[in-house]
C-alpha cells in the first residue's frame, strides 16, 4: 500500500525525506488497445511535511509499456517517465488532495501522474510505416 503516516513523521521528526517504491498499477489506466504495463510502475519522490500537517510530494513515475504498435500492429515497447506533483491537506475544502486520520493514501496522486504521462499511442519507432494494404 502506498501510505504516508503523517502522525509517525511528526513523532519521529522526519519533516522531509525520500520515497522509493514499486506499484502494480491497474491495467485500466491504459487507454491504448493491446497495450499493458510490462512491469510495476517505479515511484521516486521527495516529500516535505509542513507545520499545518500539509504535505508536498514531488518526483517521478516511470514505467514500461508493451504491446502492439498502434499504427502497424508490430510488437512494440516504450519507456515512459512522468512528473508526480501532489499537495495533500488534512482538510476537504480545497482542490488539493486531502486526507483524514493522519494517514495519506498516495494511490489517487500516483494514478493521476500515470494518466498525465500516458502516451496516446504506442509506436514501434520513428520508421513505422503503418499498415500497408496490398491490392
Amino acid at each position: 500500500m502506498m501510505i504516508i503516516d503523517v502522525r509517525k513523521l511528526n513523532v519521529s521528526g522526519k519533516y522531509s525525506g525520500h520515497l522509493s517504491f514499486d506499484y502494480e498499477a491497474p491495467q485500466e489506466l491504459i487507454d491504448i488497445p493491446f497495450v499493458k504495463f510490462a512491469a510495476p510502475v517505479r515511484i521516486e519522490a521527495e516529500y516535505v511535511l509542513f507545520e499545518d500537517d500539509s504535505l508536498e510530494l514531488t518526483g517521478t513515475v516511470s514505467y514500461l509499456l508493451t504491446g502492439q504498435c498502434s499504427r502497424c500492429l508490430k510488437d512494440a515497447s516504450q519507456s515512459v517517465t512522468g512528473e508526480l506533483n501532489a499537495y495533500f491537506q488534512p482538510k476537504r475544502d480545497s482542490e488539493d488532495y486531502s486526507y483524514t486520520g493522519g494517514v495519506i493514501d498516495l494511490t489517487d496522486a500516483v494514478n493521476d501522474a500515470i494518466l498525465g504521462s500516458m502516451p496516446r499511442v504506442l509506436s514501434c519507432g520513428p520508421n513505422c510505416e503503418g499498415i500497408r494494404y496490398h491490392s
